[in-house]
């Protein structure tokens, strides 16, 4: 095991916490993982005995950078199935170990990607409660845990089978009512689930999760000291996207929605779209689409990957966030941090982003895939009363410290039902 300076002191007694990520933040910045973070850092500092682990493939060790109190769980994804979603059996052990030697008595997983959901009734076997966060639709969805069919790219409505066999062929149905089953079983040891959005948890009790064992917490932000705010050029509007730039992020329509906006000259002049992001699972096909827009449209730019720390400050600097998210979505850290530097959203109308961002309230809704009602949010957005409105009725976001005390009241229940 990969341990920080901070570890290397005896363990403390029960009712240690660990949180587990698969993945950290230093290495990629998508919303489970931060949220894991922020939760793991909110127990902290409201005096609980967390720890973090984080799963990091071995190849990639050295690129990792952890704190005190953090632990890397070095993986092998070459040997993982993504199918029935079984690791390796020396990386359950690993983590049993790991859990045992830090005298855990709660995981709380806010993935069992890279651990497999074998590791769940490991662990709960061994007589550590289990508490799983689910942040996407993996246990239920093969297609990267996004609920969207393919090749066609449709909202699935629910799956099952013979649908999934649909959207994966070289699978028979056969192969997915055993994956179901599998899950199914894995599952049942779990003594409770979080949903940051009341969409997905009914996605996932419409699939058989027990609706008592289901709760929901929002994600949490860290509080930050206020922001500077940019001076507006006068009659120009500044629009961001923040995010991992990946095939459901729908970045595509971001570019076409450009392509909209280009056609009125007079409007292109008094709009700003910049980019924050780094590429991944994207085609070098996509990228070099990307690179090509980027030079086709003076009013876009690309600045890059972010250090999320440094995120209130850089929405700051806009006057919307932009999230054409083309999959359900759960409940975007995205927006949750948009709220924090005080930021209206234009998302797509669907899922966790519908019932996060109020249309007309909060932001404001396009339809999903259509660039050309994109573009005509982000036209109307540019207008001086309504952007006054909609930042006034911005909700308070919660906090990550809020978030662990919620957090704390479920594992207590936990514990004291297990007693």
């Amino acid at each position: 095991m990969l341990m920080d300076k901070g570890d290397m002191r005896q363990p403390q007694g029960r009712g240690r916490i660990a949180i587990f990520s698969h993945t950290h933040p230093s290495l990629t910045s998508g919303g489970a993982e931060i949220s894991a973070y922020n939760l793991f850092r909110g127990l902290r500092a409201i005096g609980r005995d967390a720890i973090l682990i984080a799963a990091c493939d071995e190849a990639n060790l050295d690129e990792i950078t952890l704190g005190a109190h953090e632990f890397a769980l070095p993986v092998r994804g070459a040997f993982y199935d993504h199918l029935y979603h079984i690791a390796p059996r020396d990386v359950r052990q690993s983590l049993l170990q790991l859990l045992q030697a830090q005298n855990v008595s709660l995981f709380n997983a806010h993935h069992f990607l890279h651990i497999g959901v074998g590791a769940l009734a490991d662990v709960a076997a061994a007589g550590i409660d289990v508490v799983l966060t689910i942040h996407e639709y993996l246990a239920i969805c093969n297609n990267h845990g996004q609920l969207v069919t393919r090749p066609g790219q449709m909202l699935c409505q629910g799956p099952s089978p013979a649908a999934c066999h649909k959207c994966y062929p070289e699978h028979s149905k056969q192969q997915f009512a055993v994956r179901q089953q599998h899950v199914a079983t894995a599952l049942t040891p779990v003594s409770a689930f979080v949903s940051p959005s009341h969409f997905l948890a009914e996605k996932m009790i419409e699939q058989g999760l027990p609706r008592e064992r289901v709760e929901v917490i929002e994600n949490g932000v860290p509080s930050v000291e206020t922001v500077q705010e940019r001076r507006r050029s006068r009659g120009v509007w500044r629009f961001g996207y923040f995010g991992q730039i990946n095939p459901f992020k729908g970045v595509g329509v971001l570019l076409d929605a450009c392509a909209v906006l280009a056609r009125d000259p007079a409007l292109a002049a008094t709009i700003r779209i910049a980019v924050h992001g780094n590429f991944v699972g994207q085609s070098a096909s996509f990228i070099d689409r990307f690179n090509a827009a980027v030079q086709e449209f003076p009013f876009l730019s690309y600045l890059g990957p972010y250090d999320n720390q440094n995120v209130a400050q850089l929405m700051a600097e806009c006057d919307y966030v932009v999230m054409p998210s083309t999959w359900w979505e759960n409940s975007p850290v995205v927006i949750q941090e948009a709220f924090r530097a005080r930021r209206p959203v234009i998302c797509t109308g669907i899922g966790g982003m519908a019932e996060k961002v109020v249309d007309g309230e909060t932001g404001l809704h396009f339809v999903r895939n259509d660039p050309a009602d994109l573009a005509d949010q982000i036209a109307q957005a540019a207008d001086e009363a309504l952007h006054t409105r909609l930042q006034r009725a911005l909700p308070r976001p919660l906090t990550s410290i809020e978030m662990a005390e919620r957090y704390a009241a479920v594992f207590k229940q936990v514990a004291s039902a297990s007693v």
